[in-house]
């Protein structure tokens, strides 16, 4: 019955490609002429290494390629095996068939193989026949390297499987549609933890030799497959151990996701397709009497829909890998935090500058997204009497909440940790307060120009063109913020090192220089006055950049802004919907 369903399978792999014609097949050619251009990349990389490379540094190295490996699988395979899991349009049918939901199961598993797990595999064995060509290895190499590729990609798939065939029991069915973002999220933090872990156990005073002195631990399969891959390379016999315990591991992992085929493949299946069509039985909301005024209302109205679908809030999971574990890091090198609490000037102007580039990704994003989520209900704005600027403003005020209160909660929390001044939390707060009011206003405008609606990714709600423009403009408002922020945060301590470095910059480069040699002079002549000036322009700025924004984008929601509906087969139409009433 498996090899009837693989010919199947095959059958119907060979028609989807003939049915997407030429375009179909240029798509095919053009990344199948990358991965080939990518394994000669690899193949001429390691023939330059292979008689150059010392034997200490090649041990070291082996384990991390391996990680790269059961990384990128994971990564890549996690939300491909919910795919062929819960999502292929071929289940409905099988499972009212007389087959076991083990031969199913089976049939998905190797299906899963033919993809992401083969072109790592090829994209590791290939290089490493040619370091083993070039590099006059033994006839063990060839061998100990398909076993150990072939072994990681195993290992790989099979907690792939079993992340997904183990969270689907944990997760709630009404929580179906938000599933697979959140297996995309976890597979992400999960191998950048990964790659983190080195980092989280090394010493940090081995600095540049961290690779050749590190060492994972013996029982992990990169260890093993590492020292299995050395031994082979000389021609030694002690490959074999490391070698036999990898290839136990395999089977382990391998036999484990076995064990939850009946619960979490066709349950599970049957969970995710029912949990989305059951209804909750609503309780009457309480009424007040009061009515609020329609900005209050409207955001309000913004802050419901972003809180009853996990996805929206996939925007701020980018925050764990510019802080969460670079900061866990950090603090593993006891040394370097000394030396920061001992400077809280520096540290005040590095977490102020990193929070505001961090304020420029996310804040504008969110609230340009406001409006293509408005998506087809967004006829019901129209008839409502509210103004454009009043849809403006209910969508900003929460757009710049949100991202203000968490990203002002986590500063305030590395600030305890740094030992600042109370009076560095004030000035840190107003700063962030205004600065991200700004750069929400853009975000409302950009999204009156740039709106899309795809009910499969509600993290997508602006075209790629309209993303970039806003980071563009939320970077070249930053540049604005340039005199409070020096005024405000850098001390004037600072002033040597500026002057040092004019007659050595260019350009651009030049005037901020020059610029900031003068608003540090100013500071430290009258530092009342300095800081007065910071205030003050932080405010005008913003409060001007806002008023402006906001008029033009409600001129524009008075006018009818144009969302771009994406369907669920992955086509854009165009519909002209107006989110308030023509004035």
């Amino acid at each position: 019955m498996m090899k009837e369903m693989l010919k199947v399978q095959q059958r119907m792999l060979f028609n989807s490609i003939r049915s997407q014609g030429a375009k179909g097949a240029f798509t095919y050619g053009i990344s199948a002429l990358f991965i080939l251009l990518l394994m000669i990349i690899l193949a001429r990389l390691t023939w330059s290494l292979a008689s150059n490379l010392p034997d200490g540094l090649f041990e070291s190295f082996l384990p991390y390629i391996l990680l790269a490996m059961l990384s990128f699988i994971l990564l890549m395979g996690i939300p491909q095996v919910f795919k062929n899991l819960y999502s292929a349009q071929d289940l409905q049918f099988l499972f009212t068939m007389p087959i076991p939901t083990k031969t199913i199961f089976w049939v998905k598993y190797i299906q899963s193989i033919v993809g992401i797990p083969l072109l790592v595999f090829l994209l590791f064995f290939i290089p490493a026949l040619t370091f083993g060509i070039h590099g006059n290895v033994s006839i063990l190499f060839y061998f100990v390297a398909f076993v150990v590729g072939a072994s990681i990609v195993l290992i790989g798939l099979s907690i792939a499987y079993l992340f997904n065939l183990g969270l689907i029991q944990i997760v709630p069915p009404s929580r179906a549609n938000e599933l697979m973002t959140v297996m995309s999220a976890l597979s992400g933090l999960l191998v950048y933890a990964l790659f983190q872990l080195p980092n989280l156990l090394n010493d940090s005073s081995r600095g540049a030799n961290m690779i050749e002195n590190y060492q994972f631990p013996n029982w992990t399969p990169m260890s093993l497959g590492g020292e299995a891959l050395f031994q082979a390379r000389v021609g030694s016999i002690d490959f074999l151990l490391p070698l036999f315990f990898l290839l136990l591991q395999a089977v382990i992992f391998f036999f484990l996701s076995s064990l939850l085929v009946e619960k979490g493949f066709r349950t599970g299946w049957i969970r995710l397709s029912e949990g989305s069509r059951k209804k909750k039985k609503s309780k009457k909301a309480k009424s007040s009497g009061a009515v609020r005024h329609p900005v209050m209302a409207l955001g309000l109205k913004e802050w419901k829909a972003i809180s009853r679908d996990l996805r929206e809030w996939m925007i701020f999971m980018p925050l764990g890998f510019f802080l969460i574990f670079p900061i866990i890091a950090f603090m593993n090198n006891g040394e370097g935090l000394k030396i920061l609490i001992q400077n809280t000037e520096l540290t005040l102007v590095i977490v102020q500058g990193a929070f505001l580039f961090i304020y420029a990704v996310f804040t504008g994003s969110l609230a340009a997204a406001s409006i293509g989520r408005e998506g087809p209900a967004a006829w019901m704005l129209s008839v409502l009497p509210v103004t454009g600027v009043q849809v403006a403003l209910g969508k900003l005020w929460i757009s710049w909440l949100l991202p203000f209160g968490i990203l002002s909660f986590l500063e305030v929390v590395a600030g305890i940790f740094l030992i600042w001044p109370i009076h560095y939390y004030f000035i840190v707060l107003i700063m962030n307060a205004f600065v991200a009011l700004g750069i929400s206003s853009i975000g409302i405008w950009i999204g009156t120009i740039g709106a899309r609606y795809n009910p499969n990714s509600p993290q997508q709600r602006n075209s790629v063109i309209s993303s970039l423009f806003l980071l563009f403009l939320s970077y070249a408002y930053l540049l604005l913020m340039f005199v409070p922020f020096v005024l405000l945060i850098v001390p004037t301590e600072a002033i040597k090192l500026v002057e040092s470095l004019k007659g050595e910059t260019r350009g651009f480069f030049s005037f901020i220089v020059d610029n900031s040699a003068f608003l540090l002079d100013l500071k430290r002549q009258s530092t009342p006055l300095g800081i007065s000036i910071g205030f003050i322009s932080l405010i005008v700025i913003s409060c001007l950049v806002t008023y402006f924004m906001v008029m033009i984008a409600g001129k524009r929601m008075d006018g009818g802004v144009d969302i771009k509906f994406v369907e669920n087969k992955g086509n854009v139409r165009f519909k002209k919907n107006s989110i308030s009433r023509k004035l």
